[in-house]
């Protein structure tokens, strides 16, 4: 079973110019700035700091969420899992939406209370800073 606690904002829109910093496929290997962005956002999640995760996400993912239900649905989410024991890279690929695309990062996460899982975050690059649009574990 997956357990979503945001939404992923996929607005049709006129396809900018493609970001030369972002890889074009899964194959090409991971960017570094992206895969640490995720990772830094997750901690805050480890750490239950709702309002600062809010605080790091896009545009895209305040619009359709407010902070007070990102908190809400956090804990109801996260509680259950327990404290993570390791989180291991899995991959970094493009989605080639529009706008401009996102980059999602998976992650294999231990938890002590119900064992392994895959976290996904999506990111999108605002202001050129990379900021969480999304984020499943299942």
């Amino acid at each position: 079973m997956t357990l979503v606690f945001a939404l992923l904002a996929l607005v049709p829109g006129v396809q900018d110019t493609p970001d030369p910093s972002r890889p074009a496929a899964a194959s090409e290997a991971p960017v570094p700035e992206v895969v640490d962005a995720a990772r830094r956002w997750l901690v805050l999640l480890d750490g239950s700091r709702w309002s600062e995760s809010y605080q790091a996400t896009g545009t895209r993912f305040r619009a359709l969420n407010t902070a007070t239900t990102w908190a809400a649905a956090s804990e109801k989410v996260r509680a259950p899992l327990g404290a993570p024991v390791s989180r291991t890279f899995v991959s970094q690929e493009n989605l080639p939406a529009p706008p401009h695309g996102y980059e999602v990062v998976k992650f294999r996460t231990r938890f002590t209370a119900t064992g392994e899982a895959i976290e996904t975050v999506t990111l999108d690059r605002e202001g050129g800073v990379w900021r969480v649009v999304g984020v499943t574990v299942g």
